[in-house]
């Protein structure tokens, strides 16, 4: 039987967060170089598959780092996460050649603000 005091304890354990989410908007998330570059290939509008087969890597492993790219940035989707690794700055996009429109247009907005 348990009592209120480690019913309370237990409740407040699963508060607490791992130290890899972003608590503030002003501390970027430690993105690993590989998720970087996914990032950059999934800014030019390429699916996992296309990703894994251009870095020598499963889908599932793709995928597998694009589940940590979106806890890093607490976010539910890869285009939320992308959206935040731009406007943090933490992926630059010069010079690539054909962006997915949807980047394209994210981009053009985001400069006008600045």
């Amino acid at each position: 039987m348990h009592t209120a005091s480690s019913i309370q304890f237990q409740t407040s354990t699963l508060r607490t967060k791992p130290h890899s989410y972003v608590d503030t908007p002003h501390m970027p998330p430690n993105l690993s170089a590989k998720e970087q570059e996914i990032l950059k290939w999934c800014a030019i509008g390429k699916s996992s598959w296309e990703i894994g087969r251009i870095l020598n890597c499963t889908e599932a492993g793709v995928n597998y780092h694009f589940c940590n790219i979106r806890r890093k940035f607490r976010v539910s989707s890869r285009w939320l996460a992308l959206i935040k690794a731009l406007e943090m700055g933490l992926i630059h996009l010069e010079g690539e050649t054909e962006l997915h429109p949807a980047v394209a247009q994210i981009t053009r907005l985001a400069s006008k603000r600045l």
